[in-house]
């Protein structure tokens, strides 16, 4: 097919032009980017933290490479309540790579005197190819246990109200 007027060639060149300069060009090279993500877990359930005032209480904490970079010297730290410890199983990861995870423990030891509520705790990840990633996870302490002891102290007073009888007036002559 012949184009014979020189309108319709140059508004075919036109239409051409255009169409290669305004339609995205694919990249052959992919773009480098870095990500991470921190997740919190405990258990089987992934967003419930309940914890006990004075206790350890062990999580897990997955630690994902979102990007299509390694990250390298990845250090783990915290934010948390005065008088809370949070120990990491590893704080310091010296290479991740692109799309795969690291699953690290915690222990998360409230003050021995914590109130019963929720709390917020922040778990913290640096890296050389990022510059800071957080992590806020609600963390509910319940109340220690008190019951047990109620329990231990009547069965003492009902022992100790028994040899009492049973020394006053068990062995009467």
């Amino acid at each position: 097919m012949k184009i014979k007027s020189k309108a319709c060639r140059l508004f075919l060149l036109v239409a051409v032009l255009m169409t290669v300069l305004l339609l995205p060009q694919p990249s052959l090279a992919q773009e480098r980017e870095a990500g991470l993500t921190l997740m919190l877990f405990s258990g089987t359930y992934s967003h419930y933290h309940e914890v006990t005032a004075g206790k350890d209480n062990s999580f897990f904490l997955e630690i994902r490479n979102t990007g299509n970079e390694a990250i390298t010297d990845i250090k783990l730290s915290s934010y948390k309540s005065e008088g809370w410890v949070i120990d990491f199983e590893l704080e310091e990861i010296d290479y991740l790579g692109p799309g795969s995870l690291r699953t690290v423990d915690v222990n998360i030891k409230p003050a021995p005197k914590a109130a019963k509520g929720e709390y917020r705790v922040t778990l913290i990840a640096e890296a050389n190819e990022i510059l800071r990633v957080e992590s806020t996870s609600w963390v509910t302490v319940k109340a220690a246990p008190f019951w047990p002891w109620i329990g231990a102290g009547i069965v003492l007073v009902v022992v100790a109200a028994f040899i009492f009888i049973f020394m006053r007036f068990g062995r009467q002559k």
